[in-house]
Formats: structure tokens, sequence, C-alpha cells
């Protein structure tokens, strides 16, 4: 008579243990179940787009310094195409600018400087717009003082591959690049000219190298690495690039307006 009782206290004792066991499991599975929802909810698209606008706006440009002046960055803001502005409005100066002043400048007739002027008018803020007119004036002194000092070289455009005369070609570079250094500054001139120029010295310094391999001379200095291509049609192919090169080299801006 005494067992029954405890057999009974032993029973609920345990169907309370497993009660307790099933709603902790209930609990967790809930809290899990939550963090779940929270984490895979997607964001309202206004959230969304505000986080992509974020990420988007921390672009910023290099600014066209000299390769010894210590760089700085700034944000750009697109006015139109090819032309662009910080956000303390000044004028962006890089090659899609040059090229903007070019699509101008030389035109084969017409009031070329007073369209250019025009268009800067209508998409630039009064800072950048000052900077830009005064950059123009500038550019355009610098293509007439160019063709008057090419012309004194009496430097054929036409060149061949077999009429280079390579020594004259890089003392008119040296003085063109004088030019640029007065009429325009250092900074314009890099951030206009400096891949150009880096194309020309290597051109420059390939062909010297193959006169001399010509010639059986061997020159100071460490060397270029010449390409001697196995296929005829590949040497000639290059052969023609730095002609090519070379050619835009003595090639005036009045010539340019004519093509």
């Amino acid at each position: 008579m005494a067992r029954a009782p405890l057999m009974r206290i032993r029973t609920e004792t345990l169907r309370d243990g497993q009660g307790l066991y099933l709603c902790a499991a209930a609990a967790f599975a809930a809290v899990i179940g939550l963090s779940i929802g929270v984490f895979s909810t997607p964001l309202p698209e206004s959230e969304n787009a505000a986080a992509a606008e974020s990420h988007t706006s921390s672009a910023a440009v290099l600014s066209a310094q000299p390769a010894s002046a210590p760089s700085t960055t700034s944000s750009r803001v697109s006015i139109a195409p090819a032309l662009a502005v910080t956000e303390q409005q000044t004028l962006v100066v890089d090659t899609a600018l040059l090229n903007v002043f070019n699509t101008f400048l030389l035109k084969p007739d017409g009031d070329r400087a007073e369209q250019l002027a025009v268009y800067l008018k209508s998409k630039l803020p009064p800072t950048a717009l000052a900077e830009a007119l005064q950059l123009a004036e500038r550019y355009q002194a610098y293509m007439q003082a160019h063709d008057e000092l090419l012309a004194a070289q009496h430097l054929n455009g036409n060149i061949q591959a077999a009429t280079v005369d390579i020594d004259r070609i890089a003392i008119w570079r040296e003085q063109r690049d004088r030019l640029r250094q007065r009429v325009l500054g250092d900074r314009v001139a890099q951030a206009w000219y400096q891949n150009d120029d880096a194309q020309l010295d290597q051109v420059l310094q390939e062909w010297r190298q193959r006169v001399a391999d010509a010639q059986g001379v061997t020159l100071q200095g460490e060397r270029y690495p010449v390409p001697h291509w196995s296929n005829p049609a590949q040497e000639e192919k290059h052969r023609e690039y730095m002609v090519g090169v070379l050619r835009g080299v003595v090639r005036g801006y009045a010539e340019r307006r004519m093509k």
C-alpha cells in the first residue's frame, strides 16, 4: 500500500521535467525563428537606395599635380559629358577637358573660341567657368606659339621610316616641352600630356637603339628592351606604329584643323 503513492510522485515529477524541457525548446526555437526573420527581412527600397547612394557618393578624383608635389583628393561632380568640377566648384583639369577644348578649337572654320566659351558658360558654375575660360585663352596662345616654333624647325610632317631624323625630333620635343611649361604650366602639362610623353619617350629610345644596332654601336646607359619580331609583318606593323607616333609629334594645330 505504501508503494503506490511513491510511483505516482515519480511519474508526476518526470512529467513536470518533460514539460519544462519542451517549454525551453519551444522558446529557443522561437528566438531562432525571430532572428532568422530579422536577418532575412529585406530593407525597404528607400533604405536600399540610401545605402547605395552613400556608397557611390564616396568616389574621389586625384587632382592633377606635378609628380614632385603631394597628391590631394577631392570629390568629383559631373557637370556635362567630359566636364567635371570638385565639391568646391573648382575645375577638374584632365584629358577629358582637353578633348572638349579641341572639339571646338580644332574646327576647320567658324568662331571656334566663341563657340567654346558659350558651351562652357552653359555647363559650368561661376568659379569653374572662370578657370576654364582663362585656361582656354592660354591654350589658344600655346597652339599659336607651337605652330610658329614648329615651322622654324622645318620638320616634314609626312615622315617615313627611311627619313626619320630622330635627333631633330628629340630637339623639337624639348623645345615644345619648355613652351608647354611656360604657357600652360606644369600642372596642366602633366594632366594633359603625361601619357603621350611616356609613349614618345619609349619610341625615341627604341628608335635610337635600332639605329645603333644596325650600325654596330653600343649605346651607353640602360638598354631598352627592343622587340625583334620573327614575323616580318609584325615587325613592319610595329615600325609603322612608331612612325605614327613621330608624325604626331611634328604635326601642327593648323594642319590638324584641315583634317
